[in-house]
């Protein structure tokens, strides 16, 4: 079972997982997910929960109509509740890549990238072969 704590600093919180800082509330990523955010529309599958920036800026984009979020650690989402007391929407504990709901979503977000470097190239194009598996014929990959 990993360790997953959410610590706060001079007014920003931090995820850390297993001791490896995860995610991050400063001011960049929080323009950064809401970007994201108001890319989205209809019924939206977000991988991975993080600290739920981009869950919070779905729920209030009127453009969306639901959220499921996908979080393969259920300690992430508890440590969620405690410290924020509430997590966004309908979670489902599990493995994205595994992941085989009975409907298809109009939006995909990709919320599960510990590094972004050319080195990982390859688990992002294993994200976006799973995300165009669960959407539907016109809907959007955001990553």
């Amino acid at each position: 079972m990993s360790k997953v704590k959410i610590l706060k600093q001079k007014g920003h919180y931090f995820l850390w997982v297993d001791e490896s800082l995860w995610m991050w509330d400063i001011p960049i990523e929080r323009i950064n997910q809401r970007k994201i955010a108001e890319k989205a529309f209809d019924d939206v599958l977000v991988a991975g929960y993080g600290l739920g920036l981009v869950q919070e800026y779905l729920a209030k984009n009127p453009k969306v109509h639901s959220i499921t979020s996908i979080e393969k650690l259920g300690g992430v989402i508890r440590e969620c509740k405690k410290v924020y007391g509430k997590v966004y929407e309908n979670i489902v504990v599990a493995d994205f890549y595994k992941y085989n709901p009975n409907h298809k979503f109009d939006c995909v977000i990709g919320d599960i990238w510990a590094d972004i470097t050319p080195e990982s190239l390859s688990e992002y194009n294993k994200f976006f072969k799973q995300a165009k598996r669960l959407i539907k014929k016109k809907g959007s990959v955001v990553a």
